[in-house]
């Protein structure tokens, strides 16, 4: 089952329309941009400061390797000609024994939070991944960022556990709530 989802034009609850597509090498500088200032924030992504790339060049080559892995998708989402979010569904790293599941991530721009664009990317993301074949899409979010917990929600991801205490945001511990979504046709996993 091929299909091409992107481009995908999207209307926010701004009025301004959100192009949905595939990321490309030269949006380097954007994409650095945008991981720098949410990653400055120290609340809602994992990734910190001096773990992502500190150059457009090392973001180009992070774009590459990405585009170059096979069934994995980096999606940007293009406001007024800049990306204001991504979203990212990579594969499983074991083979065979998890190529049925991708784990999700994403990152937006402080004012495109809560306007529909969130929703917006995972169900786009959601509808590739079915075409590739994926049955289970996975994440882990803070337990404090309650606006991605509640968005995860009502796109129908699940609660499958959490890690106690694993992160230190700003001197306090946060659970790491891990999350699921079976998207399979098999059967359907519900919350215990």
């Amino acid at each position: 089952m091929a299909t091409t989802i992107f481009p995908r034009l999207v209307t926010l609850k701004t009025g301004e329309t959100a192009r949905l597509r595939t990321v490309r090498e030269a949006d380097a500088a954007d994409v650095l941009r945008l991981v720098q200032a949410v990653a400055a924030e120290e609340v809602l992504i994992g990734v910190e400061t001096p773990n992502i790339p500190q150059s457009v060049e090392e973001e180009r080559r992070f774009i590459r390797a990405a585009l170059n892995t096979p069934r994995r998708l980096f999606m940007g989402a293009e406001v007024n000609g800049r990306i204001v979010g991504t979203l990212s569904l990579t594969p499983g790293q074991f083979g065979r024994k998890d190529a049925h599941l991708a784990t999700l991530g994403i990152v937006l721009a402080p004012q495109y939070r809560g306007v529909g664009l969130g929703g917006a990317m995972i169900d786009a993301a959601l509808e590739w991944a079915r075409a590739k074949g994926f049955e289970k899409i996975q994440l882990e979010v803070f337990a404090t960022n309650e606006r991605a917990l509640a968005l995860y929600r009502r796109k129908g991801f699940v609660e499958e556990g959490r890690r106690r205490r694993a992160y230190k945001l700003r001197g306090d511990y946060v659970d790491g709530v891990l999350m699921g979504l079976w998207i399979g046709d098999d059967h359907v996993i519900e919350e215990e």
